[in-house]
């Protein structure tokens, strides 16, 4: 039904230098965030950040670390429920495009327009032409939206098999099982088919004004900083600014921001 051999990016990446926990470099992070948000702000740039990854990686914990220095009047989350979220009718990306930014706002889908096909394909619930279909749609969409002063973050946190087994068993444990869902058991119980879908739509969706980023999660403190790091280096590279920089100079009250 599928294409047989979607390119393996996911076998091919190197996890990122393993960190021992800084709250002072956490924090450090996250006041360049917020400089770069204002700067989004005032040039009327809209950025959409899409967190898409398996079960336990650590995605709500990173989109916690991500906004929680952010001005809550410039930015939005939207999660919907992957195995929940029907189109009632409506074209595929309904459900998302009601939560679309304002230009100079910042949106992150924790759970993403790529997570429903996820589901939909691993619980054979689409045919192939109606995933071509609905794909299209996907792709149309962000070209568009790029042309418009909005700019798409495209993240997917990957968790070897061996990690997402520790962690389904920790929660087990703990008696956090409650957290999990039976979709979320689902992928750890059938890693390597979930493995094949993911590749499969990954290697679907890229494009050049939208290009994802695969990011190893197994040390999730590690992963979450070098999904700041990057986004940090988009931003600045499409605003023209050295946030570094410019938070020295707000320390040492040269520049004060309001």
């Amino acid at each position: 039904m599928w294409n047989d051999a979607p390119m393996d990016r996911l076998q091919k990446i190197e996890p990122p230098q393993k960190l021992k926990e800084d709250d002072e470099a956490l924090e450090s992070l996250q006041e360049r965030l917020f400089i770069l948000q204002k700067t989004a702000y005032d040039q009327g740039i809209a950025n959409i950040f899409l967190l898409e990854g398996w079960s336990s990686s650590g995605r709500g914990e990173s989109l916690k670390d991500l906004t929680v220095r952010l001005d809550p009047r410039k930015f939005k989350v939207y999660s919907p429920f992957v195995h929940q979220s029907e189109d009632r009718g409506y074209p595929f990306l309904w459900n998302f495009w009601q939560y679309l930014p304002r230009f100079g706002e910042m949106l992150f889908y924790l759970n993403t327009y790529y997570g429903r096909l996820v589901f939909l394909q691993a619980m054979d619930k689409i045919k192939e032409d109606e995933y071509q279909r609905r794909l299209l749609s996907i792709r149309h969409t962000e070209r568009i939206l790029t042309k418009d002063k909005v700019q798409f973050h495209k993240f997917f946190l990957h968790v070897s098999a061996k990690e997402l087994d520790r962690r389904t068993e920790k929660a087990k444990k703990e008696k956090n099982a409650w957290a999990l869902n039976d979709y979320d058991l689902y992928q750890t119980k059938k890693y390597k088919k979930f493995q094949k879908i993911f590749n499969q739509i990954l290697s679907d969706s890229e494009s050049e004004f939208a290009p994802w980023t695969i990011l190893l999660a197994d040390d999730t403190y590690s992963a979450k900083i070098a999904l700041i790091q990057n986004i940090i280096e988009r931003l600045e590279s499409s605003l023209g600014i050295d946030s570094k920089q410019k938070l020295e100079l707000v320390v040492k009250g040269v520049d004060l921001l309001p």
